[in-house]
């Protein structure tokens, strides 16, 4: 018994002694954002005042993670929720990670993952619309134009190359619907690649995507499906006390259809582009005012046209919370519905030839 319980002892020890350098070290980061602001909108002689959610930064918490692998590899992940902070339920479409979910390995080499993914394209639109408290939010032009299926896409795989020379490559596939049962095999299938170049206070982008979709709603194994291609093109320089940034979008192959359609990945042949600046260390060196002006080309019909104006102002009351104010406003021409969108979905609903006019005040806190 005496040598059973020594050589037990012996292993207890032995044990302790490897854990450290048998299992690489790891961490976990809780995360998240909460903004609510107060909205009023004039919709064409209809007045809405409401309560809002996510408008300038997507309400959400999320989990990071990395475990050094050894060698310069990491294996990472990301999980993350939005969620609506006047009721608490969960955004989007219910899932409980509905914004990113995936895991993957970081190396020399870049970084490759696999789940649930935004695009090269979603990166450059965030990159390039401009904000203090966050980009690609309320006010931002290309916010109220985005097109959400070719931003977002489930079962893909994406690589992020590292930086050669200032390059930095992105490229992205993902299988769509991915095998569902009652639609076309191939709806939804995405591949995407992406360019940045940085130097100094100078970046640009050129990015690509293509994306297989339906004419219609109605959909059936054997429905039509076709290829729409997207082509981005960015650029921004950071002078100090202003940053201006442009950002132009076409899309093409998708003639003949005049509206979009999400759950067919639909989206017409248009243009739109934005075109921001934004101005820093204004009534203090915690305050910046971001201007946006852009406008949504309908190649097919120029009664679905569109163009976006907007002006806020974002002031951090603290290294995590902080608080902001804008005015916007998007003409639509009469077959165009376009709106103020907030940074986690879409604005105040507006009729089609309607115009919205709308203020915002609001409080973000980070965490």
């Amino acid at each position: 018994m005496k040598i059973r319980q020594a050589a037990l002892s012996a292993l207890a020890v032995t044990a302790a002694s490897v854990t450290p350098s048998a299992f690489a070290q790891s961490s976990i980061t809780l995360y998240g954002i909460i903004d609510a602001a107060v909205q009023y909108a004039n919709t064409g002689g209809h007045t809405v005042v409401r309560q809002d959610s996510s408008s300038v930064a997507p309400s959400r918490w999320g989990l990071t993670g990395t475990e050094d692998l050894g060698g310069g590899y990491k294996a990472i992940f990301k999980l993350e929720d939005g969620f609506n902070v006047n009721t608490g339920a969960i955004a989007g479409n219910g899932a409980l990670f509905n914004r990113e979910a995936w895991v993957g390995i970081r190396g020399p080499f870049g970084q490759i993952q696999m789940g649930n993914n935004y695009t090269p394209l979603f990166i450059t639109y965030v990159n390039y619309s401009l904000g203090e408290l966050n980009t690609l939010a309320w006010g931002n032009a290309a916010n109220n134009y985005v097109f959400i299926p070719s931003a977002r896409t489930a079962n893909s795989v994406r690589f992020t190359s590292a930086v050669v020379s200032g390059f930095t490559l992105r490229a992205l596939y993902a299988r769509g619907t991915n095998g569902a049962s009652g639609v076309p095999a191939s709806l939804g299938d995405t591949a995407s690649a992406g360019l940045n170049f940085k130097a100094g206070s100078f970046s640009a982008d050129a990015d690509y995507l293509q994306q297989r979709f339906a004419p219609t709603a109605t959909l059936t194994p054997t429905t039509s499906v076709q290829t729409g291609r997207y082509y981005l093109f960015a650029a921004s320089y950071d002078f100090g006390f202003v940053k201006p940034s442009a950002l132009y979008q076409m899309h093409r192959n998708a003639g003949g259809l005049t509206t979009s359609i999400s759950s067919a990945f639909a989206s017409p042949d248009h243009d739109f582009y934005e075109v921001n600046a934004l101005f820093q260390n204004v009534f203090g060196s915690f305050g910046s005012v971001l201007v946006s002006f852009g406008q949504y080309i309908l190649k097919s019909n120029g009664d679905g046209d569109s163009t976006s104006y907007a002006i806020r102002y974002d002031y951090h009351l603290s290294k995590r919370t902080g608080v902001y104010a804008g005015v916007a406003e998007v003409r639509n021409h009469s077959k165009a519905s376009f709106s103020v969108s907030n940074a986690g979905g879409p604005g105040i609903s507006v009729a089609a030839g309607k115009n919205i006019t709308s203020g915002i005040v609001g409080l973000v806190h980070m965490f």
